[in-house]
């Protein structure tokens, strides 16, 4: 049997000890309680790929501690993983034949945390992947589309240095934290959110039409396309979405 990830293990060995503590030690309020987002690790049937440190750092400015689940085979010592945490983040892309291998997992991580009221937020391919699960479409961004938009630039050294700007859907839960109904983004992808599934809605589009945010109608699911995680630390309002994310209004609300 596979094994969690080193810091999935130590992290959950925190929450496991200090579940059995003594019952003399007077137990912490809810508010001063460690919490706990899991990221699942980007895989492929033949090799592991730990998730950017982006994400990772991001997650940590929120006020959270971020562990990496790994694709294991013991699905029972996920699900009790999920049990102990707080939210699940789901990130960029694995191309190749790992792709199909990675969404399975990354699915059942889902299902798991929305059977717990847990919030769930993808990026990039996490954004898609949520779609995906819901029964929506994934398709390949055409470069004919009008008007021009660049989506991922070869010339940019970073994620970090492209940019444009989305429309965000006004009284939206996106549209409060940036505080404006257009803003400027970052990017990097060659594939786009096609056909919202069951209950998604989209909250902001590119100038080019492509989906850019989604949410879901009630239950506590966000997703972007684009790349806050990896410019917070330029604006604040990036982080401030995250962190809405996190701590989504709907958390608590199951999938039926």
């Amino acid at each position: 049997m596979k094994k969690l990830s080193v810091f999935a293990a130590a992290a959950l060995s925190v929450v496991v000890l200090g579940c059995a503590t003594s019952s003399k030690t007077a137990a912490p309020d809810a508010s001063s309680r460690l919490k706990i987002v899991a990221i699942a690790e980007a895989c492929t049937t033949n090799r592991y790929v730990m998730s950017g440190r982006n994400a990772s750092n991001a997650i940590a400015a929120a006020g959270y501690l971020p562990i990496i689940l790994s694709d294991i085979a013991d699905t029972n010592l996920l699900a009790q993983a999920m049990d102990r945490v707080d939210a699940l983040v789901l990130t960029g892309s694995v191309k190749g034949d790992a792709y199909r291998h990675r969404i399975a997992f990354e699915h059942m991580l889902i299902r798991m945390a929305l059977e717990r009221g847990k919030p769930v937020l993808g990026f990039c391919h996490g954004h898609q992947c949520i779609n995906l699960f819901f029964g929506g479409t994934v398709t390949p961004l055409d470069p004919k589309r009008t008007p021009p938009l660049v989506h991922r630039s070869k010339e940019a050294p970073s994620v970090r240095h492209c940019f444009h700007m989305i429309d965000i859907k006004p009284g939206s839960r996106l549209a409060e934290g940036y505080g404006a109904t257009r803003y400027k983004v970052n990017s990097s992808h060659g594939y786009r959110v096609e056909q919202p599934g069951k209950g998604i809605v989209v909250t902001a589009r590119a100038e080019d039409g492509t989906v850019e945010a989604i949410e879901h109608e009630s239950l506590p699911v966000t997703g972007f396309q684009f790349h806050p995680e990896a410019i917070f630390d330029l604006d604040e309002r990036h982080l401030r979405v995250i962190k809405d994310a996190l701590e989504h209004p709907a958390a608590g609300r199951k999938l039926p």
